[in-house]
This record gives C-alpha cells, sequence and structure tokens, in this order.
C-alpha cells in the first residue's frame, strides 16, 4: 500500500485542488484552524492554504455564490473568489480551500467553480458526523446568527419530505445532507476523488478528526502543530434560550448585520456565553431520535451507492441508541436563563465602559465637538487636492499604455478608433437631441 506522503511525493502532470466543501457544525472550524495556524508548514511541504486572511475562504464561497446575509453586504466580498482561485493557480502546486459555505452552491456555481480550477485535479472533501448531534448544533448556531425560530419549529421544518420549498428546513438540509450536496459538487468527478470523513462518535481521542483529514488531503498528520487552543464551543441551552430572546426584541431593521455580528455573535455569544463553565447541552429529544435514526440511515446508503472515498466509518454517521433527551430544549430551567442574562449585562456594560475609556484616550478627544468637526473638514480638502492630483498624474499614463497597446497590436487600434467614432456620434446625437 503506497503511504499518503509517497503518493503526494510523486510528481504529477498538474497539482492537486483539495476543495472541502462542509459539513458546517462537523468540526470545519477546527480544522480550518489548524490549517491557517500551520500555514507556514503547509507551505514548507509544497501545499498552499490560501487567504490573505481568516476568512478569505468566507468570502470566496458568498461570492461565488452571489449571496451573502439578508439586508448586509461587505465590499470586499466582490472578486473574492477569483482572488482565491489565481492565489492557488499562482502557487503552481497542490492547495486545500476549506469553507463550509460553498455547500449550497447551485449547479451553474458548481460548473463555475469546476471551470476556474480546471487547471488542477480537484478533489472534493465532506467532513459530516450523525443527525442527532448535528440537529441541535446547527439550531443553536442558527439562533447565533439572528435567527428566532424556537427547537420545535425549527424540527417540523427539519422533518419535512418536502423541505425545498421551506426556507429553514433548507437552510439546514443544503448545509447538512452528503448526498444532496455531493450530487452537485462531485457531478463531474470520479468517485475516488470525493472524499467522506466521518466524525469519531463522543469520548474518541481529541485528535482523531485531524488525522482523518489529513488522510483524505494526503497530509502527514504529525507534522503539523495542534498545540494551540483550536475549541470552537457551542452554546449551552440557557444560553442559546437567551439568545433567541434577545434576538426576538431587537429591532432587526434598525441593528444591522455588522453590528449584530461584531457585538452579539463574535463577542457576547462566542466569547462570552461560550465559555461559561458547565453548560447543559441541548440534546435531541428521544421523541425525534427513531426518525434521525432512519434519515440517516437514508444517508448512509445513498453514500454508499455512490461510491466514494470514506475515511472513517459510515455507521458513525447513525445515532447511537439512548442518545435522545427527555429536555425539552424549549423548557430549559429559567433560573439557567436568568444567570445567563445577569451574566450578558454584566459583560455588555463592562465592554461600554472600555470603549468609552478608549475614546476617551484617542488624540483629540477632549477637543470641542465644533473643532473636530472643523479638523476633519480640513483634512477631507488635503485628501481632495491629493486625490485630484493622483488622478491627474495616472490619466497620462493610462494614455500612454494605450498608445502602446494601439502601435503593438492592430486591432487593438482599429477597435480604439471604432469606439471614438462612436462616442463623437454620441455626443452628436445628445447635443441634436437637446435642440429639439
Amino acid at each position: 500500500m503506497v503511504s499518503p506522503i509517497a503518493e503526494s511525493a510523486r510528481p504529477r502532470a498538474r497539482p492537486v485542488i483539495f476543495l472541502h466543501v462542509g459539513a458546517a457544525k462537523s468540526g470545519t472550524t477546527y480544522l480550518q484552524n489548524v490549517l491557517w495556524h500551520n500555514r507556514d508548514r503547509l507551505r514548507e511541504r509544497g501545499v498552499l492554504y490560501p487567504g490573505a486572511d481568516r476568512a478569505a475562504h468566507v468570502r470566496a464561497a458568498f461570492d461565488l455564490r452571489r449571496t451573502f446575509f439578508a439586508n448586509a453586504s461587505d465590499p470586499q466580498v466582490p472578486g473574492a473568489w477569483q482572488r482565491l482561485v489565481e492565489e492557488v493557480r499562482d502557487w503552481h502546486g497542490d492547495a486545500i480551500i476549506s469553507q463550509e459555505l460553498f455547500a449550497p452552491a447551485r449547479h451553474s456555481y458548481v460548473r463555475r467553480a469546476m471551470a476556474d480550477l480546471d487547471f488542477a485535479e480537484v478533489h472534493v472533501v465532506f467532513t459530516t458526523r450523525d443527525l442527532a448531534r448535528q440537529i441541535p448544533a446547527h439550531w443553536q448556531e442558527d439562533i447565533k446568527n439572528r435567527f428566532d425560530t424556537s427547537f420545535s419549529e425549527f424540527m417540523r421544518n427539519v422533518k419535512r419530505p418536502n423541505w425545498l420549498g421551506f426556507e429553514i428546513s433548507r437552510l439546514f438540509w443544503t448545509l447538512q445532507d452528503p448526498v444532496y450536496i455531493l450530487e452537485r459538487w462531485a457531478m463531474d468527478l470520479p468517485p475516488e476523488r470525493v472524499h467522506i470523513v466521518t466524525l469519531p462518535r463522543p469520548g474518541a481521542p481529541r485528535d482523531l478528526l485531524w488525522q482523518r483529514f489529513c488522510t483524505a488531503v494526503r497530509l502527514s498528520p504529525n507534522d503539523y502543530d495542534l498545540a494551540a487552543p483550536f475549541e470552537n464551543p457551542s452554546l449551552g441551552l440557557a444560553e442559546t434560550q437567551f439568545l433567541l430572546r434577545l434576538n426576538t426584541a431587537l429591532d432587526k431593521d434598525r441593528l444591522g448585520w455588522h453590528f449584530y455580528n461584531e457585538e452579539v455573535k463574535l463577542f457576547l455569544a462566542q466569547q462570552v456565553l461560550a465559555s461559561r463553565p458547565a453548560a447543559a447541552k441541548t440534546v435531541l429529544p428521544a421523541e425525534h431520535l427513531p426518525w434521525a435514526v432512519e434519515r440517516s440511515g437514508q444517508m448512509v446508503e445513498g453514500l454508499r451507492a455512490a461510491g466514494y472515498h470514506v475515511v472513517g466509518d459510515l455507521d458513525e454517521l447513525i445515532p447511537a441508541p439512548g442518545r435522545g433527551s427527555t429536555t425539552n430544549p424549549d423548557d430549559p430551567r429559567w433560573a439557567d436563563v436568568a444567570d445567563v442574562g445577569m451574566e450578558a449585562i454584566t459583560a455588555l456594560l463592562q465592554r461600554l465602559r472600555d470603549e468609552e475609556d478608549h475614546a476617551a484616550h484617542v488624540e483629540g478627544a477632549e477637543l470641542p465637538l465644533r473643532d473636530q468637526l472643523d479638523a476633519m473638514s480640513s483634512q477631507a480638502g488635503r485628501l481632495r487636492e491629493l486625490t485630484g492630483v493622483l488622478a491627474g498624474e495616472s490619466v497620462p499614463l493610462t494614455r500612454r499604455a494605450v498608445r502602446k497597446v494601439g502601435r503593438r497590436y492592430p486591432a487593438v487600434r482599429r477597435l480604439h478608433g471604432a469606439y471614438r467614432r462612436l462616442h463623437r456620434l454620441g455626443g452628436r446625437s445628445d447635443r441634436d437631441e437637446n435642440r429639439r
């Protein structure tokens, strides 16, 4: 049997790109943190984990899918996919791209991705775990992203046979169902280039997921540093219920996504609430376990029939018996929820005080508001003058470049001449229209 290292060392006509497309809440953040932390070591071994920052793969997924969070935008998203592709192309070696938000991409976007990466041999990687753990984890992740859906309503939607027609169920299954997702991402790939990585059951060694992922992407797991804290803790039940009620109370029209993401999700949820000790977890109620076992069995059958390369054991995707809870996630211990609220208020007030202290020490903060506005107005005027000079100096450079290209390529010169003639005709038409 050829080892992954020996296989990676063989000369190949084209580089290999491992495109890790999901699933959400299947250890993806852990794996992405390990990859980012070990970027230099990966490069030393001929493997690129691209991107200018940790969010580069997120923006690339949004750009490829032509979407973003509702009622929000990010100026760094347009062109992000192409920037990632160009970085990988310029590398001339193997690369790993990892982001679970690629999973819901439509057929047309998948075709574009494969066409853009046709300079390499593309492999698709999908990490996944059993539904009994995925469902509660996905629900609380939705709550962290401004949703205000109760667990009972969430389950009613997830269990719908016609799930594509309903937003809540569509958002879940297009991120979680490996059979549905890989029907698109693997549609033109041989099955041996599609890798299913199953998450170990609870109690397995902490680094087993990393070892399995390395097998799929042909890395030697022991070559990389796992000492840094790479955890992505989920919210407990009381913390999730508090955040759910906060989402219901907030005016989402006035509170923009960027503010919510920074102050509520990243600070309050992921720093304050997720770090609370001994938080009671959200567990799938026992009443839903038979359905979860049946639905998981259908997915396992579909994966086996597809013949994909499996790292781990597909039986790990079947929920273990006895994992269901007798507690309804919509009926937690309300005293615990009140404790969460008290801690959240304290943390937010502390953060507000820290922000005020920081603002008070900014240079010029002691000046009256009118003086600060006058200074900003003066600086804006100087900035306009500078940009005007830069723009004026750039025009001759552009014109010289056009003339140079025109002399070298006659076809370009003819097109440029045709453009000038059309421009003159357009201006003449505008003047004639004005006379009328």
